[in-house]
């Protein structure tokens, strides 16, 4: 038998749950999705690098090209096109930009 408010009585509506699967699973459902919101929102999902990249430092002397100086630095299973791209991006340069008396950072995993 359903109540309904009654102001004059001051009872409420009372509810009856008729599946405890479907109640639980909404339960469940909720609070993954206001945690995922949370979390999202705090910043507590964000992800660090746990490696620590190690660079040898090189000076660039006049003549080198930067297909010189990865060739020289990249192991035998790194193809040199790889290898300038990488040495690229760890400096953030193109390999046009690449100027005598610049010192540039070489990743030590090429």
């Amino acid at each position: 038998m359903k109540q309904e408010y009654r102001a004059s009585t001051g009872r409420k509506k009372t509810y009856r749950v008729k599946s405890k699967f479907r109640f639980i699973t909404a339960v469940i459902i909720m609070m993954a999705m206001v945690i995922g919101t949370v979390t999202t929102i705090s910043g507590i999902s964000d992800s660090t690098a746990l490696t620590k990249h190690e660079y040898t430092t090189e000076y660039v002397e006049y003549g080198e090209t930067l297909w010189d100086i990865a060739n020289e630095h990249k192991s035998d299973e790194t193809n040199i096109r790889e290898a300038v791209y990488e040495i690229c991006k760890a400096n953030d340069i193109k390999a046009d930009q690449l100027q005598a008396g610049m010192t540039i950072v070489i990743p030590d995993t090429i």
